[in-house]
């Protein structure tokens, strides 16, 4: 399937196969039916409340990164720490981002969320237009781990804040009508 074309929505049934490819095995046989949805606006942002760890992904010319990160959530904004590196140094050249949090609960029983918008990086400087900001996001990010920016910080060579704006959110569930669990790795 091409990247650019849009997932299929809708029901459909699948016969289970067994590993010589004949289907409906005894093991794992009947069909499945899934259902694809899109997840509206208000499911979209219950979900990127409800979680703290997400996924990033920053591109500068032919460069991709995409990173596991914590966050919080905030009145359409996604608020995140970096450390100095290349990663917040892509993110400074161009500072776009797409953003991602899933749920699985099986194979075929999840919902993703993916929000794309513009970076915003905060300044601790008084005398700076955005620190109000900065110290809106230290609040935010302390009511999580109240050691951020102290001297017990859990990351301490994450100074940097940054916050992502929800310009576009899409969200997607699937569900399975009998649902079977993940395998064990």
């Amino acid at each position: 399937m091409k990247a650019d074309m849009p997932e299929p929505t809708g029901t459909s049934s699948l016969a289970s196969t067994s590993q010589n490819g004949d289907a409906g095995s005894v093991q794992g046989s009947g069909e499945l039916n899934v259902t694809v949805r899109e997840l509206s606006r208000d499911e979209c942002l219950a979900i990127l409340s409800k979680h703290h760890v997400g996924r990033v992904g920053i591109t500068f010319h032919d460069h991709l990164r995409v990173k596991i990160c914590n966050y919080l959530y905030s009145e359409h904004w996604i608020y995140a720490r970096a450390e100095l590196g290349e990663d917040l140094t892509m993110a400074q050249h161009n500072p776009w981002a797409a953003f991602e949090v899933d749920e699985v609960d099986g194979i075929l029983d999840w919902r993703s969320v993916d929000v794309r918008g513009a970076i915003e990086f905060l300044s601790s400087d008084m005398h700076s237009q955005d620190w109000f900001e900065f110290e809106n996001a230290v609040r935010l990010l302390r009511d999580a781990v109240p050691q951020i920016l102290e001297a017990g910080d859990p990351l301490p060579n994450r100074i940097h804040l940054l916050r992502i704006h929800l310009d576009n959110v899409l969200g997607r569930e699937s569900r399975v009508g009998n649902p079977r669990p993940l395998p064990q790795p």
